[in-house]
């Protein structure tokens, strides 16, 4: 359990980062100092270096995690289902927020090129899966 605290701490601190140049970013295209084509890039730049580190954390820090047990015939203790089943849970939330991002998105952003419309769509939909792999994989660890 101590593995997953210090994935998750450095994780918040990540994600605390990324808010703090998302912040300076705005403001510097607020007052004029980023056009917009070059705030385009910068936020695709640290998109992609974000998902990056966020990657590497994960795996630098989960080396040591022990997988759940399954179907193999050990037993799952009781904190350990219902850990399991909050996550089940969890994943399932993600795909009601998901299925309705997608369709209120789908009916603001009409105007805008098919490009961001096909982005948008991708990430939705990898969310959607993403969660839906999660249940059917959690669920067959419970049975």
């Amino acid at each position: 359990m101590d593995g997953i605290k210090t994935v998750m701490k450095r994780l918040l601190i990540l994600s605390a980062c990324s808010a703090g140049v998302l912040i300076l970013l705005s403001y510097e295209f607020s007052h004029g100092r980023l056009s917009l084509r070059g705030l385009g890039i910068v936020l695709l730049i640290f998109a992609f270096g974000v998902g990056t580190a966020a990657v590497l954390i994960t795996k630098k820090s989960g080396k040591g995690f022990t997988s759940p047990p399954g179907p193999s015939g050990t037993s799952i203790d009781a904190a350990t289902r219902n850990q399991l089943l909050w996550r089940i849970r969890m994943a399932k939330v993600r795909i009601v927020i998901a299925a309705v991002v997608l369709v209120v998105g789908l009916i603001q952003i009409r105007d805008l090129p098919v490009l961001v419309l096909v982005v948008g769509l991708a990430v939705n939909l990898t969310i959607t899966v993403n969660s839906a792999l999660t249940v059917v994989r959690l669920r067959k660890i419970l049975t």
